[in-house]
């Protein structure tokens, strides 16, 4: 496109060389020899040194057969003098940024309907942030009623494994508010439809009624009751075969112990063949284990555990792990696991004995040898 824009101070510096990278033709009217020097040298667009209400000047920088025309000067009283040239001279589809909102109604009279009211914008993008600091970017539309704004999953949202449809066709959802994006760990955006599924660790991008703001941002945050905490991990460490010997106290000792950890999809947690130092509960997003020649052979979900026989025999990994998606985990180390259990013989005898049998299922062979924890 050819664009012309008026005004060649820090708005318009910068809406020129975003523009050029798009590979549109920019001329920039500006008054300032110097500026126009820089800009020139710097970002490379042509630039007319003169008066953008002058006649002449518009016709030097080719308003008469511009695509788009921009008005960024300094005061209103110029863009509006500016922008009523134009229109008589060319009909170039005409924005203007609009300092003083008393201006509103002068400028649509003089035809411009692509108005950015830079006060509001700030006003309205600072409130937002102030009120919801979840938040990690807002756009007022229109009139400033509707908000664009984008928002990350927390690791464990109530929403997170649920539909687009499905989320909103939740009580509580506000009816208005639409899904327009969904943008994964890695910065890929993707246009949502009623089965796009919502991840943790994701981030959303949604239009609202501000007056909803705070009850969509309240809805897609929320986290189910009683999912965090000691308890809470030594509750998932419970469904772990090899830990039924421990008691409640016990199981809570190993899980203060527990390293929370946040890793985005993509992770390599471990290879084949390293050192076990850890054992790893997956507590939202999902694993695979792969083998020597990177195929998959199995899918660890929320609830299940990987890593434990290289942390309780001392033998190298079997396999790599990956996140496939982005997950959070609690890692549980060999030092504060080997010391709750040597503080129990009777456990530890146990959980020898349980262990001994996993590892025949999983070699398909009649245990030999009764195995001991930790390689010994």
């Amino acid at each position: 496109m050819k664009i012309v824009i008026a005004g060649g101070g820090r708005v318009g510096s910068v809406l020129a060389a975003r523009l050029v990278a798009e590979q549109h033709s920019v001329t920039v009217i500006e008054r300032d020899a110097a500026t126009c020097t820089r800009l020139f040298e710097e970002v490379g667009v042509v630039t007319v040194c003169g008066d953008a209400t002058n006649p002449q000047m518009l016709e030097a920088a080719g308003v008469t057969s511009a695509d788009v025309v921009a008005g960024v000067l300094a005061r209103d009283s110029e863009n509006l003098a500016f922008t009523m040239l134009v229109r008589s001279m060319s009909p170039a589809r005409l924005m203007v940024r609009m300092l003083d909102t008393s201006y509103r109604e002068a400028y649509r009279l003089a035809g411009v309907k692509d108005l950015v009211a830079e006060a509001e914008v700030v006003v309205a993008k600072m409130t937002t942030a102030i009120d919801f600091p979840q938040v990690a970017g807002s756009l007022p539309l229109g009139d400033g009623d509707t908000v664009l704004f984008e928002l990350a999953l927390p690791m464990r949202a109530q929403v997170a494994g649920q539909t687009v449809a499905q989320v909103r066709g939740m009580e509580g959802f506000p009816r208005e508010c639409v899904f327009i994006g969904v943008v994964d760990p890695q910065g890929r955006a993707t246009l949502p439809d009623g089965s796009t599924l919502l991840k943790a660790g994701h981030t959303v991008i949604l239009v609202a009624r501000r007056a909803q703001l705070a009850e969509a941002v309240t809805f897609l945050t929320r986290e189910p009751v009683g999912t965090t905490g000691v308890a809470v991990l030594a509750s998932t460490l419970r469904k772990v075969d090899f830990l039924a010997p421990l008691n409640t106290e016990e199981l809570e000792t190993v899980a203060r112990g527990a390293e929370h950890l946040q890793r985005p999809a993509g992770t390599e947690l471990f290879r084949q063949g390293d050192a076990g130092e850890n054992f790893y509960v997956v507590l939202s997003g999902e694993v695979q284990l792969k083998d020597t020649g990177g195929q998959s052979v199995a899918m660890v979900k929320p609830g299940g555990f990987f890593g434990e026989l290289a942390l309780l025999t001392g033998e190298p990994r079997t396999a790599t792990a990956v996140t496939t998606t982005a997950c959070e985990l609690a890692a549980v180390g060999r030092d504060d696991f080997r010391s709750v259990v040597m503080a129990n013989p009777g456990v530890a005898l146990e959980m020898s004995r349980i262990l001994g049998e996993r590892l025949s299922r999983v070699q398909g062979i009649k245990p030999s040898k009764r195995w001991g924890l930790f390689g010994r």
